[in-house]
Parts: structure tokens; C-alpha cells; sequence
């Protein structure tokens, strides 16, 4: 289970940069994942349970750029294979992600944000 929050963007050669993926695109492919309610503003709410009878809920927000997204807010626990489906809604893995984390003031890249999120404090 990976436990976070975080702003994802797409990464560029100065670190942090615009998504990728359009608001119309992350949004229907959200629409698309089970159990996971969206608004028309982008913002969502993602739960279930696991197999085992664990529940999780992601909460998040798509922030718009125009012809992109600027970034997308995301908090909350979940597996691992459902993080995979919120990322590939934002263009992952074709496109590289960073993750910042607020409350921390850091930008991390995906594999040390897995890592950290995968551990008993999260990446929060």
C-alpha cells in the first residue's frame, strides 16, 4: 500500500514542468477506473477495498493549464497496481513524473516517491 500526498507534475530539464496529458484526457480516462467518482472541475475521489479487506481512498484534483495540465493533487493510500492506473490517466509511463511534497518542501523522482511511499510514514 503506498501512502501519500503529493503534487505530480511532468518532469523537465529543470525539474518540475506541465503534465502532458490534457485535462479532457486525464478526466475521461479517470472516468473510466471503477469506483472513482469525478467532477466536472477535475476534482475526484477514488475507493475500494483490497482483497485482504483493506479500504483506501485517493483524493484528488486536476489543475488546469489550458493545453495542459499544470499538475495534478493527489492524497490519500492505495495499492500500488491502482497508483499505476491514477499515473497513466496523466500521461505515465511514456511521459517522466516528479512528485512534491508539501508538507516537506521537496521534489522527488518517481522511483525514491515509490520508495518513500511504500513505507510506514508515506510521502506526506
Amino acid at each position: 500500500m503506498l501512502t501519500f500526498h503529493a503534487s505530480v507534475h511532468g518532469s523537465d530539464d529543470e525539474g518540475a514542468g506541465p503534465l502532458s496529458a490534457t485535462f479532457d484526457s486525464a478526466l475521461a480516462a479517470l472516468e473510466a477506473l471503477p469506483r472513482l467518482f469525478i467532477e466536472p472541475d477535475g476534482s475526484f475521489v477514488w475507493t475500494s477495498i483490497t482483497v485482504d479487506g483493506q479500504a483506501w481512498q485517493v483524493d484528488g484534483n486536476l489543475i488546469d493549464r489550458g493545453d495542459c495540465l499544470a499538475y495534478a493533487e493527489l492524497k490519500g493510500s492505495c495499492p500500488e497496481e491502482r497508483f499505476d492506473m491514477l499515473l497513466s490517466a496523466l500521461g505515465w509511463p511514456e511521459a517522466r513524473l516528479v512528485f512534491q511534497l508539501p508538507q516537506r518542501g521537496v521534489l522527488l523522482d518517481e522511483t525514491a516517491f515509490r520508495r518513500l511511499a511504500a513505507t510506514e510514514l508515506g510521502a506526506i
